[in-house]
């Protein structure tokens, strides 16, 4: 069955739904959540991956949604026109070109020398641009070679001791420490990355980096070449050049760096209930998801297969459009709101970090660091008129045996923990358990960063999360829907409150962060007993191959106690590759201890 034929079935689905099932006007409808997931959790979306034509088809069905809601367009600037969709430009990949050089030239007090290049070497085969080089930028120069561009306090070692300045001169280094493979234990090895070199010489003003081989070095640490999206390019260029030999003195080096960083444009979609109050609150959930893995996110090894993430988040965009249909009356009528489906989650909150720069005139208000806020504590004036962040990112899978219903940030307001300790809760069916931290891997966290209050509904990781069998009939509609009144309870018992004042919370570090070690589990995020609680172990990764089941507690990392996934993240962060450390586990009310290669 072709996408079009499949499209068309979708829509027919779509409208007979609409119309072929009375529902509710305030009420969470089963039916309804039903209906956009296996919308937008279809196939024919091909896991609506950011910039892609499935997102585009999502954020078509959000808009004809927001629409049946009766939720107004949104204008950004003053002299521009309102509308439910508001695209994003960002960089899908970077590629270094052809068009990329390296070079030894005659410089220029040399006689009886032609002009011409001495030796030109072959991108990619000879040398290549790393990660931080320039996009576009170049420069022909002398050199100078400062050895391995160590600077060590403890053992008085400073390689740039005769180079106080290297302003307009290439700076060529070696990688590592001199014999790095044989020495792993060596102090020098704390101060030996390739950032805290290219550190070094931008501090004396260098104006190219050239990196060669070090002698007898690991070849582990040698750098790759591979650039990503997220790469944060400086402003000179940054080559590695694969060779032992030192550089010929006297001559110029040509450094050449034409990298393409091509873009593409994502959507946000916004709809807004405009009960014409000072302050807004602002409900959101991210509408893209990781399509065929093309950005190596999923957890899914085997052949190629779209993600359609029925769960993330799917679910979170179905919840959010009942609230849009439902959040109506005198209950919630104290303040407007404002519904947001986000793209570009899954690239690292791409979406909501360009809406705070590109908020809507509406939101906007002159912070007066008079009143009793504090001028540390004011949000951003862009969004001064933000009342609260309520954030649904996967809520479509409570399980039916803990039945636990995670609400995150409840430290960002003094209110937030008075609210959940009103909620009506019928307990054989839901318990809430809490984190205070606002920051973490969704879209609540880049208002969090702005001061605002934000609270984060989740219902836990799985199996299935960031691979293909993420599908709709996994979905638990009575669990969505017990967690949706509960979400309604939460917005009902606010309303009764003024602005929310705003708190800092001890910043988590369980985000997208980047370690050199990974156990290969899924934290259980429900859980709120001491250590941390795993939901399963990857297949091949270590803790598999060590033994760790589904439901162990993880108590000891190495020489580290884990008495929460705070402590497990930064164990992990102090961990290096290839070492062999012990884990103390939980299971069965028996401790265990099992050895795991790292």
């Amino acid at each position: 069955m072709n996408k079009q034929l499949i499209f068309s079935a979708l829509t027919f689905l779509s409208i007979a739904y609409s119309f072929g099932q009375k529902l509710p006007k305030k009420e969470i409808s089963e039916i309804k959540l039903k209906q956009h997931i296996q919308f937008l959790a279809a196939d024919a979306l091909e896991g609506r991956l950011t910039g892609s034509a499935g997102e585009k088809i999502s954020a078509d069905y959000i808009e004809k949604e927001f629409k049946a809601a009766g939720l107004q367009p949104v204008q950004i600037e003053e002299n521009s026109s309102a509308s439910y969709q508001h695209s994003f430009p960002f960089v899908r990949l970077r590629i270094t070109t052809n068009k990329t050089k390296f070079a030894i030239v005659p410089s220029p007090d040399m006689t009886g020398i032609n002009a011409g290049t001495m030796a030109q070497f072959k991108v990619f085969e000879e040398f290549y641009p790393l990660p931080q080089s320039a996009s576009n930028d170049s420069i022909t120069a002398d050199f100078v070679d400062c050895g391995y561009g160590l600077i060590h306090e403890a053992t008085q070692r400073n390689d740039f001791a005769d180079y106080p300045d290297l302003s307009g001169k290439i700076c060529v280094m070696r990688l590592g420490y001199m014999n790095e493979a044989s020495e792993p234990n060596n102090p020098l090895k704390e101060v030996s990355d390739i950032q805290t070199k290219i550190n070094h010489a931008l501090a004396r003003n260098a104006r190219g980096i050239v990196f060669i081989n070090g002698f007898n070095i690991n070849l582990k640490n040698i750098p790759t070449g591979k650039l990503t999206r997220t790469d944060k390019p400086l402003s000179i260029p940054i080559f590695y050049y694969k060779t032992e030999r030192t550089l010929p003195p006297k001559m110029n080096l040509m450094m050449v760096s034409r990298v393409a960083a091509p873009t593409v444009n994502a959507v946000n979609v916004m709809g807004f209930r405009n009960n014409h109050k000072k302050h807004t609150i602002v409900i959101c959930a991210h509408h893209d998801h990781i399509g065929f893995n093309e950005y190596d996110n999923s957890r899914y090894t085997g052949p190629r297969a779209i993600h359609n993430g029925a769960d993330d988040n799917a679910s979170g965009v179905a919840a959010m459009l009942e609230l849009a249909r439902t959040l109506k009356g005198k209950k919630y009528k104290k303040f407007n709101y404002l519904f947001i489906a986000f793209s570009g989650e899954e690239m690292g909150l791409l979406g909501s970090k360009y809406f705070i720069n590109h908020a809507p005139i509406f939101l906007s208000g002159k912070v007066d660091s008079t009143k009793l806020i504090a001028k540390e504590t004011a949000p951003n004036a862009k969004l001064a008129h933000v009342n609260y962040v309520l954030n649904i990112d996967m809520l479509g899978r409570l399980d039916s045996s803990k039945r636990v219903l995670a609400i995150n940030g409840v430290g960002t307001s003094p209110q937030f923990p008075k609210t959940v300790k009103s909620l009506k809760l019928d307990t054989t069916k839901i318990k809430i358990t809490t984190t205070e931290s606002g920051n973490g891997p969704s879209d609540h966290a880049s208002f969090y960063l702005e001061n605002i209050p934000v609270v984060h509904f989740f219902t836990g990781q799985h199996e299935d999360y960031h691979k293909p069998s993420d599908d709709e009939e996994k979905i638990n509609y009575s669990g969505m829907k017990i967690s949706l009144d509960a979400i309604q309870q939460f917005i009902a018992i606010n309303n009764k409150a003024k602005k929310l004042p705003f708190t800092k919370t001890k910043d988590q570090t369980t985000g997208r962060m980047k370690f050199k070690v990974s156990l290969g589990v899924m934290p259980d995020y429900t859980w709120s007993g001491k250590g941390m609680r795993i939901d399963g172990a990857s297949d091949g990764k270590p803790a598999q191959k060590a033994g760790l089941q589904k439901g162990d507690i993880i108590t000891k990392l190495g020489t580290f106690s884990i008495n929460s996934i705070d402590d497990y993240m930064s164990a992990l962060g102090k961990l290096e590759p290839g070492s062999a450390v012990s884990i103390e586990i939980q299971r069965n009310n028996q401790t265990l201890t099992l050895p795991i290669q790292l």
